[in-house]
């Protein structure tokens, strides 16, 4: 075989894909140790990853906001209703996102200033809820001090809040 011949495989395995090139023994050991390596660890994290699309979002939440093209999405519920200060806020920033994600504004994220306007908190308690959401990573604190919800934030407003509409009657 002449120096200029090289093997080249693709592997394409759900959204994954590798390319190998080289001498053949080369790529078989580059394929192997990827197969080994890469596919399990694909496996499980395609297992345990947390994805919504926008459309089952929504639907999750179907109970609790509503949308109009005039206010965009709004509470049907009041969220001083909620027992937890922290799952307003994170409500407030999920309705960001959502906004967002539907092409209403330019950003996901969210001041302090609009939480204390939309909150019957004190200042002091929404800062520090703030602090303690950020802490446990369901909010991300951006560097111009704005926050935006993150995917965990997601997963534990779904898990705790929500329902499908045979629990809700």
């Amino acid at each position: 075989m002449s120096s200029e011949e090289e093997l080249k495989v693709t592997i394409r395995y759900g959204d994954l894909e590798a390319e190998f090139s080289g001498s053949p023994e080369a790529v078989y050991r580059e394929i192997v140790s990827f197969m080994e390596k890469t596919l399990p660890t694909y496996s499980l994290a395609k297992k345990i990853a947390f994805s919504m699309d926008l459309k089952d979002l929504l639907d999750s939440f179907s109970h609790m906001i509503a949308y109009n093209d005039e206010q965009g999405i709004f509470f049907t519920t009041s969220l001083s209703e909620l027992k937890s200060v922290s799952d307003a806020i994170l409500f407030m920033a999920l309705r960001k996102y959502l906004e967002y994600k539907l092409g209403r504004i330019e950003n996901s994220s969210i001041t302090s200033a609009e939480l204390e306007s939309g909150l019957s908190a004190k200042k002091k308690t929404i800062l520090n809820n703030l602090t303690k959401l950020v802490q446990a990573e369901l909010l991300k604190r951006l560097d111009r001090g704005d926050y935006t919800i993150t995917p965990l934030g997601i997963k534990y407003l779904v898990d705790k809040y929500a329902k499908t509409a045979e629990t809700q009657e």
